[in-house]
């Protein structure tokens, strides 16, 4: 056990100095493959903003859906558009067969006059 100490004390320069090279390499070996922690809480800090910003997105999407109409909805405007429709051509009939008639008094209201 004596040997190694001395040994070690006579050849602490070349000991010391090959440590120094093994830890700075398997440092620099590190360094170069992870991720520093600065650069890991950054990450995280604009990983948490896009997640706000996706939260408030996701529910203004959801407040938009939940306005929509349902199907429900879209069936009874289909019917009451139907309907518009019958009591459209009805109406315009009604309408033809009056402006039928009222032609037909202006022309007897002109033809008395003369």
């Amino acid at each position: 056990m004596q040997e190694l100490f001395d040994f070690i004390r006579q050849h602490f320069a070349i000991i010391s100095t090959l440590s120094m090279i093994i830890i700075g390499a398997f440092w620099l070996k590190l360094d170069s493959k992870y991720a520093k922690k600065s650069d890991l809480n950054a990450l995280a800090q604009r990983c948490e903003q896009q997640v706000g910003e996706n939260e408030h997105r996701i529910t203004l999407l959801e407040t938009k859906v939940d306005n929509l109409p349902t199907a429900q909805d879209v069936a009874r405007l289909e019917v009451l558009m139907t309907e518009i429709k019958g009591e459209t051509k009805s109406t315009n009939t009604q309408m033809g067969a009056m402006s039928h008639q009222v032609s037909l008094l202006l022309e007897a209201k002109v033809l008395n006059k003369d």
